[in-house]
């Protein structure tokens, strides 16, 4: 055999080997890219339902707080696998630029990012969790607050209205001067009652589409 054409025969064996591994290269990063998507995918859905529990007036206050906790957890989570899942995505347009020969353009390029996001990557993510748990915890405090506030004085507004009836109904039976004026009052106090009941309500609604947006 010539020396030509063992160079071309160790050639195309190089060349073979390299595909072979960019191929392997391109699919396990596809999959482990395709496996942290799920799981960044999964955490958020926890998150959710957890931001739910903690909305939930059916819930106790010691459920409503385990699930803010548990809904930071998630999303702490969440975001680390989509860390992963983006690692692994420029792991797989490696090796897809290694089978098109674009890699060593891609790799100068993706050298320079890198060198770039090293110093403030970590710093982001932190910062972006420790404001996420802080805004949420603050609207979760925010709207229970709200809520019970409304409750309070939506009892308040309906024990006025039932007093406003019964002293009506008295005023009217009796001919009395004195139960009229008390509905009037008890009126004006269910009006009172009412438009503060609407506030809390508001405020409530207020901080829920903070959590939800």
């Amino acid at each position: 055999m010539s020396t030509e054409n063992k160079g071309i025969i160790e050639s195309v064996t190089d060349y073979v080997a390299e595909t072979a591994q960019a191929v392997g290269d391109w699919a396990g990063a596809a999959s482990a890219e395709a496996k942290h998507k799920t799981k960044a995918e999964g955490h958020r859905e926890a998150r959710d339902a957890e931001w739910s529990k903690a909305k939930s007036g059916n819930e106790s206050l010691v459920d409503r707080a385990e699930g803010v906790g548990k809904a930071a957890k998630h999303e702490v989570k969440s975001l680390s696998q989509d860390a992963k899942k983006q690692k692994e995505s420029e792991k797989r347009e490696h090796a897809k630029n290694k089978l098109t020969g674009d890699d060593a353009k891609s790799q100068a390029k993706d050298a320079k990012e890198n060198a770039k996001d090293s110093v403030t990557q970590d710093k982001p993510i932190t910062e972006q969790v420790s404001d996420y748990i802080n805004e949420t915890v603050e609207a979760v405090g925010d709207w229970m607050s709200a809520t019970s506030k409304e409750a309070q004085h939506k009892t308040k507004e309906e024990a006025h209205k039932a007093d406003r009836k019964a002293n009506w109904k008295a005023a009217k039976e009796d001919n009395s001067v004195s139960n009229a004026a008390s509905a009037v009052s008890e009126g004006a106090k269910e009006l009172k009652e009412g438009a503060t009941k609407e506030y809390y309500d508001q405020k409530a609604d207020n901080a829920s589409n903070r959590l939800t947006n």
